[in-house]
């Protein structure tokens, strides 16, 4: 069974109304890795439905968290580093805060991958006094939160810890505030020094006090995560593997949420990290991907097909080789069709995947990146005649006009060079004649012939190797010959392939 399909049944099992949490810290782009949770969510979502259970989607923007790193390209917020990320201002000025610049596009992505959750603000949750009720009785249970935090940690935290980080009513920070004293809803403190990851944050020296109801602050990370799963009653959360460690934030919380809530913790789907092109995915290094990034270079299904495979293995997103990606997408496409017997697991993943109801392509991507550039005004009864003479005849149109964009822009972008080319102009061909000996012509004469045979590529490309040995010439001198004299360059597509993708007028002249 997939794993969407096991969290299903482990829910039903638990029985009652099932509520779904995920959500991002918004403390630079989202990119992938933060989309990662809410698409996996969603796919336990799609199972529950299948099996006649209408759960409760939720995602929320982790907005009231410090601005701790300033990411990459950003340098000029580095007043800000310790205020809440909420209230820090839009750069662009085009959204009314840093966070709402960066969660409108978000979201608006997340659509186009089918992934619609009700969603929520974490400082709109406190400003609106709904955690209200978590927070008073987190204070009341200090000393027992105390000792639950104290079990995970190196430097044991003090007796009278106060679990509330007050947002300074002077410099308006809320890393520098440390509570030194509680009664009721208010709640004293003092704005001090204080370390973060992005380096040293001076207090402002100011003495205040907060009112706990009005929401100007947070509790800490793994109490509030608790306090969350309590307010919305949380029964699954997918979560990151650096969470579900010994000691992570997720066994605390866990604690938390039963001792101090009373709520039965979620049922975690915890899952490994991905990598993009071999290294970390890190906002402050500029390492990252979009979903933005995503949808002008591959369809949304792949992304998601490739995010529900087995959670617990590290994967690396290589943007070279999406071809790769989608190829393994299209073979569980025929999977789905019964165009070819394969396993269940991959079947499972292209019906989780799916947005709209699925149409058939099987036009492999590699091929829609060649034909993008050898009909570059994409014309797509153009293409479609020369996928016909490729052998492809039922295909979805629609799907293979948004692949054909996809793929070049693709290809422009992140393909390899020898997938990159430029027809040569006749004058230009003429003077690599020159460079070729005599049996490279003959050869290429002979293949002129063979176009008016309507080969397919499978057949074209044995009669190039018979060719070659027919006059004596090694085939890689052959290929060599080809490239030459259509793009000017040693290596290009699969030779055979990419004849059939060119006008085969314009190839048999050039040849001959």
């Amino acid at each position: 069974m997939h794993w969407a399909d096991t969290t299903a049944e482990k829910l039903i099992k638990r029985g009652g109304k099932h509520v779904i949490e995920t959500g991002t810290s918004i403390s630079g782009i989202p990119h992938v890795g933060n989309a990662s949770d809410v698409i996996r969510g969603d796919a336990i979502r799609k199972a529950l439905e299948e099996k006649g259970i209408k759960p409760r989607f939720i995602w929320i923007s982790d907005d009231s968290d410090p601005f701790r790193k300033i990411p990459r390209g950003m340098e000029s917020l580095k007043d800000y580093l310790g205020y809440p990320v909420h209230d820090i201002p839009d750069l662009e000025g085009c959204h009314e805060n840093f966070v709402e610049h960066f969660v409108e596009p978000f979201l608006s992505d997340l659509k186009e991958f089918g992934v619609k959750p009700e969603t929520f603000s974490g400082t709109e949750l406190y400003r609106k006094g709904a955690l209200y009720p978590e927070i008073k009785t987190a204070l009341e249970n200090s000393e027992e939160i105390v000792k639950i935090l104290n079990k995970f940690r190196r430097d044991p935290l003090p007796k009278n810890f106060i679990p509330w980080s007050s947002i300074c009513g002077n410099c308006g920070r809320i890393s520098t505030t440390r509570a030194i004293e509680w009664n009721g809803n208010i709640v004293k403190y003092t704005c001090e020094d204080t370390e973060i990851s992005g380096g040293k944050v001076k207090g402002c020296g100011f003495k205040g006090e907060n009112d706990i109801k009005k929401g100007y602050g947070k509790l800490p990370w793994r109490i509030e995560w608790a306090a969350r799963w309590k307010h919305f009653q949380v029964t699954c959360e997918p979560l990151g593997k650096e969470h579900a460690t010994a000691g992570g934030s997720f066994w605390t919380s866990k604690i938390i949420s039963k001792k101090i809530f009373g709520w039965e913790p979620p049922l975690p789907v915890i899952y490994e990290f991905f990598t993009l092109n071999g290294e970390k995915i890190s906002s402050s290094r500029g390492n990252v991907i979009t979903l933005r990034d995503w949808l002008k270079i591959c369809e949304p299904e792949v992304l998601k097909f490739f995010m529900y495979k087995r959670l617990q293995k590290q994967r690396d997103i290589n943007l070279r080789a999406i071809p790769n990606l989608v190829d393994e997408y299209d073979e569980a496409e025929k999977t789905y069709f019964n165009l070819k017997e394969g396993t269940y697991a991959a079947k499972r993943k292209y019906e989780l995947a799916r947005i709209d109801e699925p149409k058939l392509l099987q036009i492999p991507f590699t091929l829609c990146s060649v034909l993008a550039q050898a009909v570059p005004d994409l014309n797509m009864k153009e293409i479609e005649k020369r996928l016909k003479w490729h052998g492809y005849e039922n295909f979805d149109l629609k799907r293979l006009e948004k692949r054909i964009k996809l793929a070049k822009n693709w290809n422009e972008n992140y393909g390899p060079e020898y997938l990159r080319f430029r027809i040569l102009k006749d004058s230009e061909a003429i003077k690599i004649k020159e460079n070729l000996n005599k049996e490279q012509i003959l050869c290429l004469g002979k293949i002129a012939d063979e176009l008016d045979r309507e080969l397919k590529p499978e057949k074209l490309h044995k009669r190039i190797y018979e060719i070659s040995r027919e006059i004596g010439l090694e085939p890689p001198r052959l290929f060599e010959a080809i490239y030459l004299v259509l793009i000017g360059k040693k290596k290009g597509p699969k030779a055979a392939s990419f004849i059939l993708t060119l006008d085969k007028k314009f190839v048999r002249n050039r040849f001959k």
